[in-house]
C-alpha cells in the first residue's frame, strides 16, 4: 500500500483543526486572565496549539491507515494519554521561555506528566467528538477523491449498520403502540 501524502493532509483537516480550536481557546482565555496578548498568542497558539495539531494530525493518520479504527474510545484514549502529556509538556517549554527568556522543564517533570496524563481523558472524549463532528461534513466532501475518507465513511456506516442491527435484535428499535 502506497501513501498519498496530499490525500492524507487532505484527511487530516479535521483532527488539525481541532488541535488549532485548542490552541486558540487556550489562547483567548491566557489574554482574557491578563496574560499580555502577545504572550497569549505564542503560548496558546504556537506552545500549545501546533503541537496539539501535530499530534491530532498524528491520530488521524492511524485511522486513514487502518492502525485504529474510526469512531472508537479505547485507541483514542491510550493514543492521547501520551499525546496530551506530551503536548502540554511542550506549552511549558515555551511559556517558560516566553516568561523567563530561556526554555525550561516544569519542575517534577515526571509528576507534571503523570498528571497530565490523568487529565488526558477528558481531552480525548473531546478531540475524538470534535474530530468525528467536523469530519462527518469533510469527509463526505472530499469521498470521491480521498480513499482514506472513502474508507473512514465505510468503517462509520458499518458501525451505524451494526448498531441499528443490535437496537433492532433486541426490540428498542420497536415503536410503542398506543392502546
Amino acid at each position: 500500500m502506497t501513501v498519498d501524502l496530499k490525500q492524507l493532509a487532505q484527511f487530516c483537516l479535521p483532527a488539525a483543526s481541532v488541535g488549532a480550536a485548542a490552541g486558540l481557546v487556550a489562547a483567548c482565555l491566557a489574554a482574557f486572565v491578563g496574560q499580555p496578548v502577545g504572550w497569549a498568542a505564542v503560548t496558546g497558539l504556537l506552545g500549545l496549539g501546533v503541537p496539539l495539531v501535530v499530534f491530532g494530525s498524528g491520530y488521524a493518520v492511524l485511522v486513514a491507515l487502518g492502525k485504529v479504527p474510526a469512531g472508537v474510545f479505547a485507541p483514542a484514549a491510550v493514543y492521547w494519554v501520551v499525546a496530551f502529556p506530551l503536548a502540554l509538556l511542550a506549552h511549558a517549554v515555551v511559556m517558560e521561555w516566553v516568561v523567563a527568556g530561556t526554555p525550561g522543564l516544569p519542575a517534577e517533570p515526571w509528576k507534571f506528566l503523570a498528571f497530565r496524563a490523568l487529565v488526558s481523558m477528558g481531552f480525548a472524549i473531546g478531540f475524538l467528538w470534535m474530530h468525528e463532528q467536523i469530519g462527518r461534513f469533510w469527509w463526505p466532501r472530499i469521498l470521491d477523491r480521498n480513499e482514506y475518507a472513502k474508507r473512514t465513511v465505510a468503517q462509520y456506516v458499518h458501525l451505524a449498520a451494526a448498531l441499528e442491527a443490535r437496537k433492532a435484535a433486541t426490540g428498542r428499535g420497536r415503536k410503542k403502540r398506543l392502546a
